[in-house]
């Protein structure tokens, strides 16, 4: 990895989620996980335990791991050894995401999400005798 020194001047991010990373400089590996599991109700009651990451799936099958359809070859060339940035504006990072200004070797990131959704039935409508 070729080394440089970052200057940011500006940099404004109002929220930054869950197993993400701001970097500003040089890294040598950065992984970032994050498991999701988001339960919406329409009434708000909720017991201890009531949720747990082992009972969903989602969150335990082996991700493949990618490949790509031919090699990558890259040459770079840093004429300047140093990384000026005047201002950056990420107003949000989601979960596993990564704002990185410099140069890193290794990055793996994983976000996985289950989303469930509880709502109320209506109860059926009674038809009016006149």
């Amino acid at each position: 990895m070729h080394r440089r020194t970052s200057h940011v001047k500006k940099l404004n991010s109002i929220s930054i989620d869950s197993s993400s990373v701001l970097q500003i400089g040089d890294s040598k590996e950065v992984n970032a996980r994050s498991n999701i599991l988001a339960v919406q109700r329409e009434k708000a009651i909720f017991y201890q335990h009531e949720f747990e990451f082992a009972d969903y799936a989602v969150f335990s099958v082996p991700l493949p791991a990618p490949c790509p359809a031919e090699p990558i070859c890259l040459d770079t060339f840093h004429d300047c050894p140093r990384i000026h940035v005047k201002k950056v504006d990420v107003p949000f990072t989601a979960a596993s995401s990564l704002i990185h200004i410099g140069s890193t070797d290794c990055l793996t990131l994983e976000t996985r999400v289950k989303t469930i959704r509880q709502l109320l039935r209506d109860e059926p409508k009674r038809e009016r005798r006149s």
